[in-house]
């Protein structure tokens, strides 16, 4: 990996370390994946980087409210279920919503185009105009539908 920057620049703008992911994301799914382990004491675990007290009262006020946590912060039912997915709590509460309303297939289909992003759309340079054209005619078909993402 080369990386091209200024003697002066590497000196006087760039961090001596960068921060640790765990200290500068959402931590519901670490928090949600440790409950599932059976560690329930968070302010004493020995985390390698120490995550911001905030960021966990966050994650489990959302683990709360997505019926992931008793008011006693243990895992429920819907909890041990939600941690079974390799996915933002978000996603795999709405995928379990999903089966009382009979809508499983449409709802995979959202949260798989969510979790992956803006990549998948793949646009090379010396085919920009083809690779924009054939996103618009996807897109053509179903104006607004949630599941034309």
């Amino acid at each position: 990996c080369f990386r091209l920057y200024t003697a002066w620049a590497f000196h006087n703008e760039l961090e001596p370390d960068t921060v640790p992911e765990i200290q500068r994301t959402n931590m519901a799914t670490t928090v949600l994946t440790l409950k599932s382990l059976g560690i329930n004491d968070l302010v004493s675990f020995d985390f390698m980087d120490k995550p911001p007290m905030e960021t966990l009262v966050r994650a489990l006020e959302q683990l709360y409210a997505l019926g992931a946590l008793n008011d006693r912060g243990e895992l429920t039912k819907m909890g041990r279920r939600m941690a079974e997915f390799p996915s933002d709590p978000m996603l795999s509460k709405a995928i379990l919503a999903s089966e009382k309303f009979g809508c499983t297939e449409e709802v995979l289909t959202i949260c798989a185009m969510l979790d992956v992003g803006a990549a998948v759309f793949y646009r090379p340079k010396d085919k920009a105009i083809h690779a924009d054209t054939a996103r618009l005619n996807f897109a053509r078909g179903t104006p607004g539908d949630h599941l034309a993402l």
